[in-house]
């Protein structure tokens, strides 16, 4: 009894941990690098676990949700320019939308220019975004970022 007690609480945790990865393909990471004369680069960067897309910010309408990256209003910076993207792209027809997708596997990066007020703390937002992999979708997301100027 004791083992197939021990074996099915071994094969939920399996089944979790597994269930777990796949809700989560992407994590996100963030950088603050120096661009000079009070500039700063945010730097966001998207690691996709293999078989999973994150779509771009440039999308036609009735496809997947955009990533989208929203910036929390403050008087202590100015946005300077539009969100960058980079990364290795997958671009063509979708068999899951039917239409001409750009995404990204295994990396993407996405870099906002920032002018810094004096005394500036921290910059916060979040990031809308959707995954996919061949054959299904996650539903959108939202993620939370600061990025902090503390010294």
């Amino acid at each position: 009894m004791k083992t197939f007690c021990a074996t099915l609480f071994l094969s939920f945790t399996a089944l979790a941990a597994g269930a777990q990865a796949i809700e989560a393909p992407v994590k996100w990471s963030y950088a603050v690098e120096e661009a000079g004369e009070g500039q700063f680069d945010l730097v966001i960067t998207a690691d996709i676990i293999p078989g999973w897309y994150l779509y771009s910010q440039h999308l036609g309408e009735d496809g997947p949700i955009p990533t989208t990256i929203s910036f929390n209003e403050s008087g202590d910076y100015e946005l300077l320019g539009e969100t960058e993207e980079a990364g290795e792209k997958v671009e063509g027809m979708d068999t899951l939308f039917d239409m001409y997708i750009v995404k990204f596997k295994k990396q993407a990066t996405f870099t906002r220019r920032i002018r810094a007020g004096e005394g500036l703390e921290e910059v916060t937002g979040y990031i809308e975004f959707m995954t996919c992999d061949e054959e299904k979708c996650l539903p959108p997301t939202e993620q939370e970022f600061t990025f902090s100027f503390r010294k």
